[in-house]
């Protein structure tokens, strides 16, 4: 992108070598400066590192038809790093050069020693929001040589490997691990507070804020860290390679800037980065038995539930002071201006006389009746209502796009549009918000059925069901239905991670022998509306209903293919 011109050490300046240079000093010292601010740690993060993994790490050597195996899986991309070398054009080539290529990887795995020239990032600005001449609006964007992914993708498919057997990861980490996703952890966060309110208890949740999380962490402990989960030898001394002279240039309107060295953070960008930053902070949860943890990589969330307020208060202070003794001793910085807390409560529990408040280091934290978690919006009664306003608001706008342009295009480029600016926002952890009151979501069933008329270029006034059934869409409700439907096969079927293991009583736990409802679930008692819209309640009516020839589906793909077609023919 073009920038005209950057403010640099307080002085505006329009040459592009400056401004590239300027940038990536910025990016490149950003690490450093929080670094500089952070105080001295009362504990050494090796302290809360107890009993070390017994087993080590192996490594098998790799083959040149898993070379073009990881290689055909590579996202299609024209994105060059440093190399200059564009992934379309090499990726059909890659066939004469697997054998060659497997050669050089191997040779890398079995001495430890990560090639330098593949370790040089290629960092593309891109504006945020605010003003354009402020460096600290702009965004790193990371592309790495196109070779560099090979080695990387190895290596994470051996690391996850050892990391999946030995279940090392924190259960409750749903972040960038395949199996995991946002919904998960939502399901899990809704789950713990719902039951809390039907309990008549007060619950908080504690929204942390890390400043460039991924950007801060510190080799030396990461490296540390690895050693501690069983990888050692060759293996380490590659990952100690692979961090170590780590380097970047920003492209910025035509000009390379000077080469800078990165001392800090996982590479971005990268396919390791995400998994060492996960070994990284896995240990977090060990500083404190008494709250419950809700990660999402960097999204780092606690919550604990009591009776008495005054005892809540007292108690995840406490905690919190292990928490930042933690992120202190492992060198990240947390942002108390914007971590802040929700204290969930039902509408007929009065809030507490006690004029109490969650603290970290003596600074009182921001109460809020809503915040941001994981992309949807949560209020302090769970009723939803914040997000879906935010979700109708956005549809809206983009219906109204939609309504400029409709007729001189074709349904088929309509139907891509509406997949494109409407259904993601309605389909984005619907069966966590829209597993509602009905009247809540009478304005984005009014905005979803006028996107519809649009899209099949019918009056105004059209009755929709039978438009719904012909461009096979599913209203708000169906996705829904659609989305408990698969939450509970996988549940059925063991595809969720371990920490669903017992989420719900079974109906095999009813009968000893198979019975036509054998695959049905026994819903949760519940003493208020907010625990009646979870997925164990209302939820499990909405799985148990759906027909028994579909639920015994004999996998996924076919199990969703024959539940979109009865929800379509039920319009």
């Amino acid at each position: 992108m073009l920038i005209e011109e950057l403010k640099i050490n307080g002085t505006n300046v329009n040459d592009a070598q400056l401004i590239a240079n300027g940038l990536n000093d910025f990016f490149t010292n950003i690490a450093q400066s929080l670094a500089d601010k952070l105080p001295p740690s009362p504990n050494n993060f090796n302290n809360y590192l107890k009993s070390p993994q017994q087993n080590s790490m192996g490594i098998l050597l790799t083959t040149p038809e898993e070379i073009l195996e990881i290689g055909r899986n590579f996202s299609k991309t024209r994105s060059k790093g440093v190399d200059d070398i564009d992934p379309s054009l090499a990726a059909p080539h890659l066939v004469r050069i697997a054998k060659p290529l497997a050669d050089i990887v191997n040779c890398s795995l079995s001495t430890g020693i990560v090639p330098e020239a593949i370790k040089i990032a290629k960092i593309v600005p891109i504006f945020k929001k605010g003003e354009k001449d402020n460096v600290s609006n702009y965004r790193p964007i990371s592309v790495l040589p196109y070779f560099s992914k090979f080695y990387e993708k190895l290596m994470y498919n051996r690391l996850s490997s050892f990391v999946k057997d030995y279940n090392i990861l924190y259960p409750s980490q749903h972040g960038f691990q395949q199996g995991h996703s946002t919904y998960m952890a939502l399901v899990n966060m809704q789950d713990m507070i719902t039951r809390a309110i039907d309990s008549n208890e007060y619950s908080v949740g504690v929204f942390f804020d890390l400043a460039k999380a991924f950007d801060t962490v510190d080799h030396s402990i990461l490296l540390k860290k690895l050693e501690y989960y069983g990888i050692r030898g060759i293996q380490l001394n590659w990952f100690a390679s692979y961090l170590d002279k780590r380097a970047q240039r920003v492209l910025c309107n035509g000009v390379w800037s000077e080469l800078n060295w990165i001392k800090y953070g996982v590479p971005q960008g990268s396919n390791l980065g995400p998994l060492l930053f996960l070994l990284y902070i896995n240990d977090l949860a060990k500083t404190s038995p008494t709250l419950y943890f809700i990660l999402f990589a960097d999204d780092t969330n606690i919550f604990y539930s009591h009776g008495s307020w005054m005892e809540l208060v007292r108690l995840v202070n406490l905690e919190l002071a292990k928490i930042n003794d933690w992120f202190a001793a492992n060198k990240l910085s947390l942002n108390l201006d914007k971590t802040n807390y929700i204290l969930f409560r039902s509408h007929r529990k009065p809030p507490p006389e006690e004029n109490l408040g969650i603290t970290i280091k003596d600074t009182p934290l921001t109460q809020v009746e809503s915040t941001r978690f994981l992309g949807v919006h949560i209020d302090q009664h769970l009723t939803w209502k914040v997000h879906i306003n935010e979700v109708s608001n956005k549809i809206a706008k983009n219906v109204g796009i939609l309504s400029r342009i409709a007729y001189l295009l074709p349904q088929s480029v309509n139907l891509n549009l509406y997949y494109a600016l409407i259904y993601p926002y309605l389909g984005y952890c619907n069966l966590i918000w829209a597993m509602t009151y009905p009247s809540r979501l009478i304005r984005l069933n009014i905005i979803q059925k006028r996107a519809i008329r649009l899209i099949a270029g019918a009056r105004k006034q059209a009755h929709t069901a039978p438009l719904f059934r012909e461009l096979k869409i599913l209203r708000i409700d169906q996705i829904r239905d659609f989305q408990v439907g698969e939450f509970f096969f996988r549940l059925e079927h063991g595809l969720h991670p371990p920490i669903f293991k017992d989420f719900l009583p079974h109906a095999y736990d009813i009968h000893s022998h198979y019975t036509r409802n054998a695959s049905t679930y026994r819903s949760v008692k519940v003493h208020s509306n907010v625990r009646l819209h979870t997925v164990k309640s209302q939820g499990t009516q909405t799985w148990n209903a759906i027909p028994p020839n579909i639920r015994i589906s004999n996998n996924l793909f076919i199990f969703k293919k024959r539940l979109r077609t009865h929800l379509l023919l039920s319009v």
